[in-house]
C-alpha cells in the first residue's frame, strides 16, 4: 500500500482528522498556559495564550482582507474572457 492510497482511504474519515487537529490545537494552547516565557518583551506577551489568540485574529483578518478587498481588485468581470 503506497502513501497515496493510504491518503485516499483517510479521506473517508474527515471528522476523525478534524477532531485530532482540534485536539492538538487545544493541547498546544493548554501547554502555553503552563509553559511561561522567561521574560515578556511587552505587556500583553505575559498573558498565557496571547500568541495563539493574536495569531488567530491576524490570520482571520488576512483572510477577510484578501477575500473582500484583493479579490475584487484581481478578478475582472465574469464575461471578460468571452470577448
Amino acid at each position: 500500500m503506497s502513501f497515496g492510497n493510504w491518503l485516499n482511504t483517510q479521506r473517508e474519515h474527515p471528522k476523525v482528522w478534524s477532531g485530532l487537529f482540534f485536539a492538538a490545537l487545544v493541547g498546544l494552547l493548554a501547554w502555553n498556559v503552563f509553559e511561561r516565557p522567561h521574560e515578556a518583551e511587552f505587556v500583553l506577551d505575559a498573558y498565557p495564550g496571547f500568541w495563539a489568540i493574536f495569531g488567530f485574529f491576524v490570520c482571520s483578518g488576512l483572510v477577510i482582507f484578501v477575500k473582500k478587498i484583493l479579490q475584487t481588485m484581481i478578478v475582472g468581470p465574469e464575461d471578460s474572457y468571452d470577448e
